[in-house]
């Protein structure tokens, strides 16, 4: 007989299927849990994670109770939902999810509810168990048809487009920024840190027409300085003296799109101070992002699994450790060993090519299922771009001796970054348990 994980894991047969009518029914048979609480949904192709972590960790500091729901989990599917900062503990995600089988079980228009319809229900019945004050929701895909988009939120954010499941939302960044702007609301306020040109005016035209109150970087709210002392300001407020704990110049425009959110909140009369926001972003954790997990060498884990969260990470890698180049500390350059195992449906061709700009070793490995890249295939390709020189891409399987491999051939005052796919971060954290 399966256990409650094997059976939510179970609903994974019926694979993506975007629509609003399964979960809709469903919170209707549970008397609406979702409209129990104020809440802000956050979209976008890569930092909505990080933003709704850092939303989450200034309420928290200003006092509020918080759900967080977030996706996907790297260890264990509990990481999803988070009350207050903590995991959902297992006796409640057991509880939880056995009342949402046994709804599923009296109604046949359930029977095939998503894997992930049914998460996203479980996170919001259980912010209503615990009576929360705000919940923070992350879109999972697009966000039109997301399970997600069930809430009615006081508050829409969009981080950036960028192209990604494009079997699903579209093949330009104007048809994907359609998809991602159906979280907008009549009358509510919608916030975006896009700073593409023609996703930007796609995101302009569907606030318009969806009536949205629109707030976009650059022009209703703006940042300047660093991740050391970052500066925030709008036509109401200037914080200065910021920190963030995230690593990684873009987490400025995620902290940004944060801090622009909570303020919105704060005029309907929830009171946030300038400190309560500097002590909650000093304090937002985002695991695997960025994640410094090891010391000499610094290893570090990074969920980039697209070309633009890619980008990201080798930029934060040349600013954090090849700027100025060489470090005057070390007298000669930092090297870096990048290990890298990828899904098939990503363009895994442009981001090895990007990565080489950081490296020229590579060892590569893949990951527990059938989406993982053939690493033999991966290998081929690194060592024919030479783009930048000779690249070196050892084989190395199963992913825990990948790890083995890159610290053997990686100096002390090396670097070890660990990408491609969030599921080799999870089998990492898993196997080294951080």
């Amino acid at each position: 007989m399966m256990n409650i994980t094997e059976r939510i894991q179970s609903l994974e047969k019926f694979g993506i299927k975007p629509g609003l009518e399964r979960i809709s029914t469903l919170l209707h048979y549970l008397n609406n849990p979702e409209k129990a609480y104020k809440s802000i949904v956050v979209g976008g192709t890569n930092g909505k994670g990080s933003t709704c972590a850092m939303i989450d960790s200034i309420l928290r500091s200003a006092g509020y109770r918080t759900g967080l729901y977030t996706s996907p989990h790297l260890v264990s599917m509990n990481e999803r939902i988070k009350v207050n900062g903590e995991i959902i503990d297992n006796p409640s995600f057991n509880a939880t999810a056995e009342q949402l089988f046994d709804m599923v079980g009296r109604h046949t228009e359930l029977s095939s509810l998503t894997y992930f319809e049914f998460m996203t229900a479980a996170a919001i019945l259980y912010f209503n168990h615990r009576k929360i004050d705000i919940a923070l929701l992350e879109v999972g895909m697009g966000g039109r048809f997301d399970a997600t988009n069930v809430v009615q939120p006081d508050v829409s954010v969009i981080t950036n487009i960028s192209l990604d499941h494009q079997q699903y939302l579209g093949t330009t960044v104007q048809e994907i920024a359609v998809e991602k702007a159906g979280i907008i609301r009549p009358g509510r306020p919608f916030i975006t840190t896009d700073r593409n040109p023609a996703s930007r005016q796609v995101l302009e035209d569907e606030c318009q027409d969806k009536g949205g109150i629109p707030y976009f970087i650059d022009r209703d709210f703006s940042t300047s300085g660093d991740q050391t002392n970052m500066v925030f300001y709008n036509n109401k407020r200037t914080i200065r003296n910021l920190q963030l704990h995230l690593k990684g110049r873009h987490q400025i425009y995620n902290a940004a799109a944060a801090i622009q959110a909570v303020l919105l909140f704060g005029e309907e009369g929830i009171k946030i101070t300038d400190n309560e926001i500097r002590d909650g972003l000093l304090k937002t954790s985002w695991p695997g992002r960025f994640e410094i997990i090891k010391k000499n060498p610094d290893m570090i884990l990074d969920a980039g699994h697209n070309p633009a969260g890619i980008q990201t990470l080798v930029q934060a890698v040349k600013d954090i450790y090849l700027t100025p180049f060489p470090p005057p500390d070390q007298g000669e350059s930092r090297p870096v060993t990048v290990v890298f195992a990828v899904s098939k449906d990503k363009d895994w061709h442009t981001m090895a090519t990007m990565l080489s700009e950081i490296t020229d070793t590579f060892v590569v490995t893949s990951y527990e299922g059938e989406r993982s890249t053939d690493p033999e295939e991966l290998g081929h390709f690194i060592r024919s771009n030479r783009s930048n020189g000779s690249n070196r891409a050892d084989v190395v399987l199963p992913s825990k001796n990948a790890i083995q491999h890159a610290l053997a051939i990686t100096p002390d005052n090396g670097v070890i970054i660990v990408t491609g796919s969030i599921f080799l971060i999870g089998e990492i954290k898993r196997e080294m348990q951080v």
